[in-house]
Formats: C-alpha cells, structure tokens, sequence
C-alpha cells in the first residue's frame, strides 16, 4: 500500500514539472493580427470560421494580416439499399485560407480538408440533427488546424 502511495506521489511530481503545455490553448498568444476576415462559398461554414477567428482580430502587433476564406460542402451518397434509397452518406468539407500580410504583401495560402461518412436513419429529423452535429465537429477539428497553421505562419515570419 505505501508502495503505491510513493508510485502516485513521483507520477505526479514528474507530470507536474515535465513542462507539459497543450498545443491548442486558449490563451495563447500569436504575434499577429486578424484585420479583415472575408469569407465566400458555404455561408454558414463561412460564418462559424469567422467566429471561430475573432479571437485574433484583438491582438497588438505590427504583423497585420487580412483573411480571405473560401468554404465548400459536398454530400454524396456512398451506398443505397435495395429499394434505392440512401443507406449511408459522406460529407466532405473543404475550406481554403489566404493570409494577405499588410506590410510586407507575403502571402501564405492553405487548403484543409474533412470528410466524414455516415449511416442513414429512419427518423429523418434525427439524420438532420446527426448530420449538424458532424458538421460542427468538422469545422471544429477545421479551426484546429487552422490555429496550427498560424504557428506556422508565425514561425516563418
């Protein structure tokens, strides 16, 4: 028993001083500023990735940077049943970043994809709450790369 207690107390001590940070942490702060966000194609992808971006548009910094987003949403049926009627379905989303920087005119361009593939339901309503719940999902995971690739633009600068 005391065995244990000594193992819990040093896995502790080494995970609380390992220097562990999330990569996707709220407040972290980029050396760059969202000016102008734009956004074309899907318009409710369009606007949940301007909402997901505003966070950068109130940083100070000298990197001033306009976004142009292009969002695309595609639904296709995989297979059907015997009676021809859908049995399962992909959705597929597609949302292209350019990065305009207003000092510098360096330009970096990014292109992320997700697709996803699901059944079909017989209660109709409950497909479309299932299919609004990937949706969000996705552009989540989207807005997660998208914060990746800021780390990376910052790097570059």
């Amino acid at each position: 028993m005391m065995i244990k207690k000594i193992n819990y107390f040093l896995i502790f001590l080494f995970l609380s001083n390992c220097g562990y940070s999330p990569i996707f942490e709220v407040n972290q702060k980029l050396n760059f500023k969202l000016d102008t966000i734009n956004y074309s194609g899907d318009r409710g992808i369009g606007r949940q990735i301007e909402k997901g971006l505003e966070k950068f548009k109130n940083n100070e910094t000298k990197n001033i940077y306009d976004a142009d987003i292009f969002s695309l949403k595609k639904q296709e049926v995989v297979t059907k049943d015997k009676r021809g009627d859908p049995s399962s379905f992909k959705i597929i989303m597609e949302v292209t970043l350019n990065l305009n920087n207003k000092i510098n005119n360096k330009n970096f361009s990014k292109k992320f994809v997700k697709e996803t593939s699901f059944d079909s339901m017989d209660n109709k309503f409950e497909l479309d709450q299932y299919k609004n719940t990937i949706e969000k999902n996705m552009i989540f995971k989207i807005l997660q790369d998208i914060n990746i690739f800021f780390n990376i633009v910052e790097d570059d600068l």
